[in-house]
């Protein structure tokens, strides 16, 4: 081959790479012309290859779609590339990308052929939280307390967030979710650092009106409520997409969310409440998978069998969140 056709078919595999980003609405063509600067035939020539990139075209692309100079070149090395973009949901200028960037991901897996969620839980994760405003608010209001020294209470921050519009793109998130299979890895103690957080910000007087922990507590409930039907029925949301419940007996260390389909796998490894670090390599995409599956086979399924041992899993959490509510309402 020579070094004309070796630049053509490289060029060409670059711009495969791009399509496999795309959301589904999204057309390679329109996307590269508006990217580029340039027309829809001169988009066309370069797609097809008659006409090659530019150095600085390159950059554009590969800054755009977060695609490494070393996936192109097919240089392999031992180190990883991470993405890591620190947010402060005070700033909308920062954490706005974020959410709209997060709901883009979901929904380009949504719309890819033989897609999967599959994650290991220590905490509540939150996809399941962002169908309750009050709940998703609640993390990110303790997020920022202990991160950015957000200076007032719930309340303010609520107030403050509502006129930004999140809820579009976290139902949005929801939604998506739920029309994604999904594998789920929880523990015993999966619940307890978000119990131990409404508790914690209730005695340091956060909150306004002692209602609104309760209320919380109550969302919680219906959370639980939510899951135990999922679980029963081994489908989750309204089109009654596969979904798969494992209670692991030993500490699972970190949250780990790997989303596969046919074209492309992505992880994250969750940092904090809602950040952490998006690696798509391949090979650890694919480590990733085999851990997941392996701690899956370790743990117990609930959903849609093991009857007796999903009814004490939940029933346990239900506790849990009742001894709260007997706490906080003790204290008035």
């Amino acid at each position: 081959m020579d070094n004309s056709s070796k630049k053509k078919e490289d060029q060409a595999r670059f711009f495969d790479m791009i399509q496999h980003t795309l959301p589904a609405n999204h057309v390679l063509v329109d996307v590269v012309s508006e990217l580029l600067n340039v027309g829809i035939d001169a988009s066309y020539r370069r797609i097809r290859g008659a006409k090659l990139l530019d150095f600085e075209e390159i950059m554009i692309l590969c800054k755009h779609f977060r695609i490494s100079m070393d996936s192109i070149t097919g240089f392999i090395d031992k180190q990883l590339h991470c993405e890591f973009a620190p947010v402060n949901v005070v700033d909308t200028n920062s954490y706005l990308p974020f959410a709209i960037e997060w709901s883009n991901s979901l929904e380009y897996f949504r719309g890819s052929s033989e897609s999967e969620i599959i994650l290991s839980a220590t905490d509540i994760p939150a996809f399941n939280l962002l169908s309750y405003n009050e709940l998703a608010f609640f993390q990110l209001f303790a997020w920022n307390k202990a991160v950015s020294d957000f200076p007032d209470g719930y309340d303010e921050f609520v107030n403050e967030q509502n006129t930004i519009e999140f809820s579009k793109y976290y139902q949005k998130i929801s939604r998506n979710y739920q029309l994604i299979p999904s594998t789920e890895i929880w523990t015993d103690n999966t619940l307890d650092s978000f119990l131990k957080s409404i508790s914690y910000h209730f005695e340091m007087i956060h909150f306004k009106d002692n209602k609104v922990p309760l209320f919380l507590c109550e969302q919680l409930m219906n959370l639980m409520d939510t899951l135990y039907d999922w679980a029963t029925k081994g489908t989750k949301g309204s089109n009654n997409v596969p979904y798969k419940l494992y209670i692991s007996e030993v500490d699972i260390g970190n949250t780990f969310i790997l989303l596969k389909s046919k074209e492309r796998s992505s992880s994250l490894i969750k940092l904090f409440a809602y950040n952490g670090l998006n690696i798509s390599d391949e090979s650890f995409c694919q480590v990733t998978d085999r851990w997941l599956q392996k701690l899956a086979q370790r743990a117990t399924l609930i959903s849609g069998t093991s009857e007796k041992e999903r009814f004490k899993f939940f029933n346990a959490q239900r506790q849990k969140i009742n001894f709260l509510i007997d706490k906080i309402q003790n204290s008035f």
